[in-house]
């Protein structure tokens, strides 16, 4: 076993470790789970509490309720409340069945009628756990600024508060995390209050700690997290969380140690780049890095539109800090990146941030950034969690981990996995962490400029754009510099993703492209000295939150045993 995985997580087979290292929740965890099961017996006590999270985190995923019942079967560990809703949960499972019609509004991403069906397919059969989980995992979705959705939401969230018999626990559990993503902590906190300890899920704790936090009781908050921490050791996000919270990293701020470039590149995206610069005029000047306020640079990539206007009138504005490059021509995203990161007013700056042409950062994003500089002040890149104005219930990026596979035959295979635990749950408070990882968004990031420039340019293979960000991460990975997410601050992403990206879609032709390209620029001993460097780099770091949190008295010291919840 690599001597950088420490405990817990010390004697587990590699895969395992590292898959507990990045965390998850629900079928998020459902690689760990299914690693520690392969482990063999050995492991047994360990992929029975993995079970117990997975369906915990997604207590109507039939699947896993059925998974969790075979390993109580074998050894009882579940509390008997919790039996008692799995086997309700398994027996009312049914085969599942070809669903055109749901499909083809899935394939349209059409959610509110997507969820309006769920609703009637419930209505007529209370019981069924399939519609209820779909409707658990579609219904954050629905949520949008202002309000929008909350209608639709608010009868999904009555649907599961109106269970019956032993599914009514489930219900109860999943109406407070409803009510918190909607925004009604104290509605969450009473739930979870009422749930526990009658109902012992750490699920509920979980809820409860988020809840209390936005209520404004941070010692609350942590000890609920503390208790979570105590009964899943294994719980590599739960530990993070907890730490922050403890060590107050979730509300540190501090100013850049150097002069800041930002840096934008923008492509016919006049309208989304006019509020990106509005929401960069907002930039809290108590936090200005060392050496005066930042200077903005924007290229424009030869649009057509009202760029040139907007960049000109942003200019007056600011008074002089925009700094404008206008191009006849697209010449990408890459190119753009290495064109302002050449201007010698750039290089004469310790610090460049690039910000896409649709980011709105919060007018705390420089203190967040020199948070993390200040906890972390090695890394190659900081990047940050980034959020859809459109679906705020979800991250769209944050940290992801890379997980080797190792090409055969011909060599043409995939090199390697990206882990994203973020990408499966809404996010409820439990993906607000500070810790490196294998790699950030290009959205929003943060490099020294030493740093940008012995790495190299980013490279232009990956035009007009799309993972040239990964590939550029991956190279500070072979050279020694390890990302760090800062999760603390979320910058949210004006312009919806994912659907050009999808089979048909717009972008789907480059994205495959270039995926292949960056997948096949390194070969399979590169990118295991990428990974075991990104992975040595988290396991030390939950080691030593571990340690301080131990030195607290918030967790166990090491050898001491799980505590229920």
């Amino acid at each position: 076993m690599p001597q950088h995985i420490a405990p817990p997580f010390a004697g587990l087979p590699q895969d395992l470790a590292r898959r507990l290292l990045v965390g998850g929740y629900g079928p998020g965890l459902a690689q760990a789970r299914d690693a520690a099961l392969a482990a063999g017996p050995r492991h047994a006590a360990l992929a029975d509490a993995l079970a117990r999270g997975v369906f915990e985190g997604a207590p109507f995923w039939p699947e896993a309720a059925a998974l969790v019942l075979a390993r109580d079967a074998a050894r009882p560990f579940l509390p008997p409340p919790l039996a008692a809703s799995a086997r309700a949960v398994a027996a009312a499972a049914q085969a599942p069945a070809p669903d055109p019609y749901f499909d083809r509004l899935a394939a349209r991403r059409d959610i509110a009628k997507m969820l309006a069906y769920l609703l009637s397919r419930h209505e007529k059969a209370p019981q069924d756990p399939l519609p209820l989980y779909r409707l658990s995992v579609f219904a954050p979705m629905i949520l949008g600024p202002g309000g929008a959705g909350g209608e639709l939401f608010a009868r999904v969230r009555d649907a599961f508060a109106g269970l019956t018999g032993a599914l009514a626990p489930l219900g109860a559990l999943t109406a407070a995390a409803c009510d918190l993503l909607a925004g009604r902590a104290a509605a969450a906190r009473d739930a979870c209050l009422a749930l526990l300890p009658a109902f012992p899920a750490c699920a509920a704790r979980q809820l409860l700690a988020e809840a209390l936090l936005r209520l404004g009781d941070r010692d609350g908050a942590v000890a609920a997290l503390a208790a979570v921490v105590a009964a899943r050791p294994w719980d590599a996000l739960a530990l993070g969380r907890l730490h922050d919270l403890a060590m107050g990293a979730d509300a540190a701020h501090a100013p850049l140690p150097g002069t800041l470039a930002v840096l934008l590149y923008s492509y016919n995206n006049a309208r989304l780049l006019d509020a990106t610069l509005a929401a960069l005029a907002e930039t809290e000047g108590a936090f200005a890095p060392a050496g005066g306020g930042p200077q903005f640079f924007a290229l424009d990539n030869g649009s057509g539109d009202d760029t040139a206007a907007v960049l000109a009138g942003w200019r007056e504005r600011l008074g002089g800090r925009l700094h404008v490059v206008r191009l006849p021509v697209n010449i990408g995203a890459p190119a753009a990146r290495n064109w302002l990161a050449s201007l010698p007013e750039v290089r004469a700056r310790e610090f460049v941030a690039y910000l896409d042409d649709d980011a709105l950062a919060p007018p705390d994003w420089l203190g967040r950034l020199g948070a993390a500089v200040a906890a972390h002040s090695g890394a190659g890149v900081w990047g940050c969690r980034i959020v859809g104005r459109d679906a705020p219930a979800f991250v769209q990026c944050a940290d992801s981990h890379i997980f080797p596979t190792p090409r055969q035959g011909d060599g043409f295979g995939r090199a390697f996995d990206l882990a994203s635990p973020w990408l499966v749950t809404p996010d409820w408070g439990q993906y607000a962490l500070m810790r490196p990882c294998a790699t950030v968004t290009g959205c929003c990031h943060l490099f020294r400029t030493d740093v940008l420039a012995e790495t190299g340019n980013f490279d232009i293979r990956f035009s007009p754009t799309q993972y040239d960000d990964l590939d550029h991460d991956l190279r500070l990975l072979l050279a020694g510099k390890v990302p760090v997410c800062q999760g603390h601050l979320a910058v949210v992403h004006a312009k919806a993703t994912g659907g050009a990206a999808l089979p048909g879609g717009a972008n789907y032709a480059l994205g495959f492209a270039n995926q292949f390209k960056l997948h096949h620029k390194y070969d399979d001993a590169a990118v295991n000295r990428a990974a075991t460097a990104a992975f040595a780099a988290l396991a030390d770091d939950a080691v030593a939150k571990r340690r301080r949190l131990s030195e607290m008295g918030l967790v166990a010291g090491e050898g001491e045993g799980a505590r229920g919840c």
